[in-house]
């Protein structure tokens, strides 16, 4: 029996838009660290909260 092999999806991102992306990603992974390093971070539920927060703002943004 043949198996079907997937075709690769065409990834609209250009070179600039992709190397673009990852800079915000290395920030904010900058920001991160340098947060921690400081002491400013939150933990357990207030950190579930936060998240919960996040993610609702993200959805209401997307509509």
């Amino acid at each position: 029996m043949a198996s079907v092999v997937p075709t690769p999806h065409e990834n609209p991102e250009t070179p600039v838009e992709r190397e673009a992306r990852l800079a915000r990603g290395r920030a904010f992974i900058a920001e991160g660290l340098a947060d921690i390093a400081a002491g400013r971070f939150i933990e357990g539920e207030e950190a579930v909260r936060w998240l919960e927060a996040e993610i609702a703002e993200a959805e209401d943004a997307s509509r």
